[in-house]
C-alpha cells in the first residue's frame, strides 16, 4: 500500500471517529426551551474566551514542559512525545473543566458563558470528550465548522450539533 492510503486511512479516523460515536449516541435527544433570561452565545464571544484559553494552555504547557523537563532530563521518548504531552494536557483543560460543576472554562468564565446539553444541564466527561474531539472536524475545512456559530439558531458549532451542546449566558 502506498503511503497516500495510510494518510487517508489516519485523518478518516483522526477526524470521523468521535463525530460519529457522538451523532450515533445523539441523535433521537431533543432540544428543550431555552429558559427566560438566558440567551445563546454567539461567535465573537467564544472566540474571546477561545483566545484566553490557549493563552493560558500555552502558559501551562511552557510549565509542565520546563518540570517535565527537569525531572526527566535525560530521558528521550521520541518526537512524539511533546505531542501527546500536549494532547493531554490541553484534553484535561477543557474536558475536565466544562463537565465540572462550574461547566467553563477559565476563558469561558471570563466571558460569562456556561456549557450545557440539550435540557441546560451540565454535560457529562464523556459528552465533553467526544466534543472535544469533534471539534477538529469543526476546522477541517476552511474553519466553516467554526462560523456556523455566527449563523445557525442556536449558535452552534459543527461539533457542538454532533454532540448536542450548547452554550449560553452564565
Amino acid at each position: 500500500m502506498s503511503i497516500g492510503i495510510w494518510v487517508f486511512i489516519f485523518f478518516l479516523i483522526y477526524f470521523g471517529t468521535a463525530p460519529f460515536i457522538a451523532y450515533l449516541k445523539y441523535q433521537n435527544l431533543r432540544y428543550g426551551k431555552l429558559p427566560q433570561k438566558k440567551r445563546y452565545i454567539g461567535f465573537w464571544v467564544r472566540f474571546g474566551a477561545g483566545v484566553a484559553d490557549t493563552i493560558l494552555l500555552i502558559i501551562i504547557g511552557f510549565v509542565v514542559g520546563f518540570i517535565l523537563q527537569i525531572i526527566l532530563y535525560d530521558t528521550n521518548f521520541g518526537p512524539g512525545s511533546d505531542y501527546i504531552i500536549g494532547i493531554i494536557i490541553s484534553w484535561s483543560y477543557f474536558c475536565l473543566m466544562q463537565s465540572s460543576k462550574h461547566q467553563a472554562t477559565i476563558g469561558m468564565k471570563m466571558c460569562k458563558i456556561k456549557i450545557c446539553d440539550q435540557n441546560f444541564k451540565k454535560i457529562t466527561l464523556g459528552r465533553a470528550t467526544l466534543r472535544y474531539f469533534s471539534a477538529p472536524l469543526s476546522g477541517l475545512i476552511l474553519l466553516i465548522g467554526f462560523f456556523m456559530i455566527g449563523f445557525t439558531k442556536k449558535k452552534q458549532g459543527l461539533h457542538d450539533i454532533f454532540t448536542k451542546t450548547l452554550h449560553i449566558n452564565n
